[in-house]
């Protein structure tokens, strides 16, 4: 699926892109809250300032993302791939992430991910 069709089905109300790529697309400042995202591609998205309140990235590639300023409250993050992402201001207050994996990751207050983590 390319981008203009992920916006497409978006539009007319579709919630399901579980195992979509959308890997290196340019989402930032999208309301994606409440989307099945889970086992999708993100890796290297940009998604700064995006809504993606309780949304489900459950086992997400978003290696390489950028979610600077994002909004995740409340998203289903277990398992997901964050090696290499930004997460700078991110909020994920009430975000559940057991067993997402941090590596080389920019944390929301900025402090560098050095060693392989899996938060637990």
């Amino acid at each position: 699926m390319d981008i203009e069709e992920f916006f497409s089905r978006l539009d007319t109300g579709e919630k399901d892109f579980s195992g979509v790529d959308l890997s290196g697309a340019v989402l930032s400042e999208v309301d994606l809250s409440g989307i099945n995202l889970s086992g999708a591609d993100l890796s290297g998205a940009i998604l700064c300032k995006t809504k993606l309140w309780g949304t489900d990235l459950r086992d997400a590639n978003l290696s390489g993302a950028d979610l600077r300023g994002a909004d995740l409250r409340v998203t289903h993050m277990e398992g997901v791939n964050l090696e290499n992402a930004n997460l700078l201001e991110v909020n994920w207050r009430g975000a559940e992430k057991y067993g997402a994996y941090f590596y080389n990751t920019v944390m929301p207050d900025g402090e560098l991910v050095t060693e392989p983590n899996s938060y637990e």
